[in-house]
């Protein structure tokens, strides 16, 4: 038997075990340190991320929003143009008038997010005699205004800039303002644009409209009808010179069949009431490439094409709407081309058989009428007028959507 101990059976020094627990502790504070500050720095960029989302993405679609309920707004009232922003709540009326939440804003909405996070958007109306000194210092920098003068010394009511607040927003007590203790804002944002009424005033009450007589051919069957209630020709008066009508069955009608005045306008400001960069921006449908262009262009729509086109039988004129050519409109024979609207061109027409353009037609440049086997016609519809004007003629974005600045507190 072995009277001397194993290495294995030596029994370690009492002060070793003690310095191994002692860094065996260490060690599992350090560890449980680490895995707390990971699990708070992981929650605070979530909060993070979920505030940057709430600043950058929610509070902005808000105030998109905003803006969007705004422009429905000056479309539905009844009286045209607007020169009143001045949203209604009446829960009696019948049926209720809804438009605001909050009449002494504007239009105000609030919507449920998630749980206790909500949205809200204000836009503002205007209102000088506000009791309210802390608001009406706000409202006199967030309110929509009518900028017509501003815009051209048009008539009231033609050009709002319209602003929109989106506000994302913690509620806690629904007793109390969204921006009042317990609530709190956690982001907000403003956007603003411009919105304006599509003027479509044609230089004269006819079926073609054109500048130059001397450069103005109705030939062979080629026919321009003004009706009762309209010239077939309206041209700027240049001395004796008149529009050229000659050839088989070529014919020319109207109250008078033609008509030149003093005073012509046929650029875009006066036919439109906005520049040609704003007529693109309010279009439905803005080119450049003539093969984009639609046939039939859908109902109702403005469609501005920067450039010449030719309508041939593949792709013929056809629809209802406005259509704007920012260059020279040929409608070759065999198109079958059947419009119906206001058709602009700033250049020349020639337009062949067989087709019929109804409505009104005024263009800047020469014009050929033509048909052979059968008829090129342009007809004057007042009534088409009239109803575009109603249709298209409504309230429409002419400026992109701008965040100019951050809003202050209120």
């Amino acid at each position: 038997m072995n009277k001397f101990p194993t290495a294995q059976s030596v029994p370690a020094p009492r002060d070793e075990r003690g310095v191994a627990l002692i860094f065996a502790l260490f060690f599992a504070i350090i560890s449980l340190g680490l895995t707390i500050a990971g699990a708070i720095f992981v929650k605070a960029h979530k909060d993070q991320m979920q505030i940057a989302f709430a600043s950058h993405g929610q509070s902005v679609e808000f105030a998109r929003s905003g803006l969007v309920e705004g422009l429905g707004w000056f479309r539905k009232q009844t009286a045209q143009p607007v020169t009143i922003f001045r949203p209604q709540l009446n829960e009696t009326a019948s049926p209720p008038i809804l438009e605001t939440s909050e009449p002494d804003i504007g239009i105000v909405r609030e919507f449920q997010i998630s749980g206790s996070l909500w949205g809200r958007y204000e836009v503002w109306k205007e209102w000088p005699g506000d009791p309210d000194a802390e608001r009406l210092a706000f409202r006199q920098l967030a309110q929509c205004e009518d900028i017509s003068v501003e815009r051209g010394n048009l008539s009231p009511g033609s050009v709002w800039r319209v602003r929109s607040f989106g506000y994302v927003f913690r509620r806690a007590d629904a007793n109390v303002r969204f921006d009042q203790q317990p609530n709190r804002v956690i982001a907000k944002e403003m956007v603003e644009t411009e919105v304006r009424r599509l003027g479509l005033q044609p230089p004269g009450q006819a079926a073609l409209c054109t500048r130059n007589p001397a450069t103005c051919q109705v030939q062979t069957r080629g026919r321009v009808l003004g009706g009762a209630v309209g010239a077939g020709i309206f041209y700027l008066r240049q001395g004796n010179t008149a529009p050229t009508v000659s050839g088989t069955g070529s014919q020319v009608t109207g109250v008078p069949p033609t008509s030149g005045a003093a005073s012509y306008a046929d650029d875009y400001v006066s036919v439109f009431g906005v520049s040609l960069q704003e007529l693109r921006g309010m279009a439905d449908s803005a080119l450049t490439d003539p093969a984009a262009f639609p046939s039939p262009i859908p109902k109702d729509t403005l469609v501005v094409l920067e450039g010449a086109i030719t309508f041939t039988t593949a792709r013929p004129l056809s629809g209802t709407g406005i259509v704007v050519i920012n260059g020279n409109c040929t409608i070759n024979p065999a198109s079958y081309s059947a419009f119906s609207g206001l058709l602009y061109v700033n250049g020349s027409l020639t337009l062949r058989e067989p087709s019929e353009l109804q409505g009104a037609v005024v263009v800047t440049g020469a014009v050929n009428v033509q048909g052979n086997s059968d008829y090129a016609v342009i007809t004057f519809d007042d009534g088409v007028v009239s109803r575009l004007r109603q249709t298209l003629g409504i309230y429409r974005q002419s400026t992109g959507v701008l965040r100019p600045y951050r809003p202050d507190d209120r």
